[in-house]
């Protein structure tokens, strides 16, 4: 029997919980320096050592295209990612290995004022120009959208594509509690922005507040093209500029990438895990002390490539350093967080086109196991337009899942069993 599902299967045994009148609020992260084992809340409210992190160069420099590299975000098993404001209305197709740029993408009709992050929905790339540095009162905050289907799979043979206005959306956007945008001088406003992530159907952005070091996560409650109010939800004193943003895939892990402007410009990453819904700042906030400028450039781009690992670039930076200059070329780092995130769910992507046994379908050639444990889980994702074909036998352990992405085909010829 041939059977294909496009919706989420989720398979799960039941959970007791405790009444509510037996719940104690407190910090549930065992790796947490004030962890209470009798907690069965997390109230946010747990605090960590100071923790130091170097990620690992993998590309050293980047394209000279790419000197202003201000986002990332891995799509269709690749990298992309584009210049700050000013730069070309395109992204670029970035080899992981190399300095190679496997293929521009412009936008036809598009502008880059000031082009700050990228997300990707699993079928649609959206693309924030929304910086607001300069004076804090530009009117035409926008987010474009466009299928990730409209760009040829083979860049051998398309390295140059243009997609047409017309397969383009727009989304218009103001700030609900801004009022009338009044100028302010550079870089002294609380509604710059360059951070975004997409989940759950809405757009969720993530302030870079130049005067209190601070991030409010503001929501669009939409994906269509429109005009809309973002509201915001909470405010997280991160002490540095938030410039990047990402989910991590199977996991409700979000990464905010940042820096302090002033001294040596130190480098830093909030990890934020074991939240509720949205309330992405209610759970557990680590933050990650990374190099400084001298080492990690002016970093602006973030995006995880599977559940734990991840990639991070910097625009080129040259500074004066006590008398003398310093030149930090466009990098490529590399990141991992699983020493830092308690209880992480394993979790394989399916990404291609066919068969379950083919690991070039898999995110990383990472095929499951046989049969999958518990804590486990396998995202379907194949291509737009394309099947994840069950053709083996396969089995599911008490607590593993299952979860098909919207709009996505799962066909099941083998066995599924769930013991």
């Amino acid at each position: 029997m041939k059977l294909t599902f496009l919706v989420i299967i989720t398979f799960t045994t039941g959970i007791t919980r405790p009444p509510v009148y037996s719940q104690v609020p407190g910090c549930t992260d065992a790796a947490a320096s004030n962890y209470n084992a009798s907690a069965t809340v997390n109230n946010g409210s747990c605090t960590y050592s100071a923790t130091t992190y170097t990620p690992p160069i993998k590309v050293d420099p980047i394209s000279d295209t790419l000197v202003e590299s201000s986002g990332l975000q891995w799509a269709g098993n690749a990298l992309w990612s584009f210049n700050d404001g000013g730069g070309s209305v395109a992204i670029y197709r970035i080899d992981t290995l190399t300095n190679t740029l496997q293929q521009r993408v412009y936008l036809q009709g598009a502008t880059n004022v000031d082009w700050e992050d990228i997300a990707f929905d699993g079928t649609y790339f959206y693309v924030g120009d929304f910086g607001n540095n300069a004076n804090g009162a530009r009117t035409d905050l926008k987010i474009y959208k466009f299928l990730l289907s409209s760009i040829p799979a083979d860049y051998n043979a398309n390295p140059v594509v243009t997609i047409p206005a017309g397969q383009i959306n727009v989304i218009n956007f103001i700030y609900s509690d801004q009022g009338i945008p009044v100028a302010t001088s550079n870089n002294n406003t609380k509604y710059d922005c360059e951070a975004m992530i997409v989940n759950n159907g809405k757009i969720h952005l993530f302030t870079k507040n130049w005067i209190a070091l601070t991030s409010t996560h503001y929501v669009i409650n939409s994906l269509a093209a429109g005009n809309y109010t973002a509201t915001p939800v909470d405010t997280l004193a991160t002490g540095f500029l938030v410039t990047a943003a990402d989910k991590s895939p199977g996991q409700d892990v979000i990464a905010l990438l940042g820096y302090q402007a002033t001294g040596f410009g130190n480098h830093f990453m909030y990890l934020l895990s074991d939240y509720r819904g949205e309330n992405y700042f209610g759970g557990n906030k680590r933050r990650i002390d990374l190099p400084n400028a001298l080492e990690m450039g002016q970093a602006e781009g973030l995006a995880f490539k599977n559940s734990t690992d991840g990639y991070i670039s910097n625009e080129k930076v040259v500074r004066n350093v006590f008398g003398t200059m310093v030149t930090v070329n466009q990098k490529l780092h590399g990141f991992n967080i699983s020493n830092y995130v308690s209880n992480l769910i394993t979790t394989y992507i399916f990404t291609g086109n066919g068969n379950w046994d083919n690991p070039a379908n898999w995110s990383s050639n990472k095929i499951p196991p046989a049969i999958l444990t518990g804590n486990s889980q396998i995202l379907i994702d194949p291509l737009d337009g394309g099947n994840c074909v069950l053709n083996i036998a396969y089995t599911l352990s008490a607590g593993a899942k299952i979860i098909v992405n919207n709009n996505k085909n799962f066909v099941i010829q083998g066995n599924l069993t769930q013991q």
